[in-house]
């Protein structure tokens, strides 16, 4: 198989040639004009060293062009040599494979999407980000090693591990003062930066944003009252 050549970058590599050529001619001394340095009149070189300047710039850029154009060559030539599908026995075309992988597990791909449906995945992906801290701190908890809850949440196992290291769980419990007793209001988690003091401020602040009268924390999950990591009480009649 002969060398295949681009005309196209020939002609352009041709006419850029030709008109340093021209330009080198209408540069050169005129022969009646005398040749001796710093004579009135004598021949200036920066002209001629200009050109030659382009004209290795215009090589180098061929010789890069070249290249380029083999190696677009040989993605064509393999292309070309690639196997053929074998034909359907029907006489349907066979279908062709789709643009985009399908998610796994969605059994949906960026081709099928819809304005409805790419909504909904955007907000629940907002939710899921979201929760994330949680979900890896409750997997830990219940036994999950780091890189089987990477593989559960499609997350690097270096994330997990920065949140195991980063992040802590409280349970939490709302009490209101009845008589003698205590009555529950409310109960819930937060997951927070692991710091000095993290259990008193986030027990500090859900006093003061419901105005429940104590707060009952467990790092982890809830247990009993006598096992709570911290009991915050506001003091009687404040």
């Amino acid at each position: 198989m002969g060398e295949k050549r681009s005309p196209l970058s020939d002609r352009w590599f041709l006419d850029q040639i030709a008109v340093v050529m021209q330009q080198f001619q209408r540069a050169q001394p005129d022969s009646e004009v005398p040749d001796t340095p710093g004579a009135p009149g004598a021949p200036r070189h920066s002209g001629h060293e200009d050109l030659t300047a382009r004209a290795a710039r215009l090589s180098a850029q061929r010789a890069r062009l070249e290249q380029e154009e083999a190696a677009l060559q040989a993605d064509v030539e393999r292309l070309n040599h690639a196997p053929a599908p074998a034909p359907d026995s029907g006489s349907d075309p066979a279908p062709r494979p789709p643009r985009s992988a399908p998610v796994p597990d969605l059994d949906i791909s960026a081709d099928d999407l819809t304005l409805t449906e790419a909504g909904r995945i955007r907000r629940a992906y907002k939710i899921t980000e979201a929760a994330l801290p949680r979900l890896v701190l409750e997997a830990a908890a219940d036994g999950l090693d780091a890189p089987a809850i990477a593989r559960g949440l499609a997350v690097t196992p270096s994330y997990v591990y920065r949140i195991l290291r980063e992040r802590v769980r409280y349970s939490w419990r709302l009490d209101v003062r009845d008589g003698g007793t205590w009555t529950v209001r409310s109960s819930g988690q937060d997951v927070v930066y692991r710091a000095l003091d993290s259990d008193t401020r986030l027990a500090e602040k859900l006093l003061a944003e419901s105005g429940a009268d104590r707060v009952l924390l467990w790092e982890g999950a809830r247990t009993t009252d006598a096992k709570a990591t911290l009991d915050l009480a506001r003091p009687e009649g404040a």
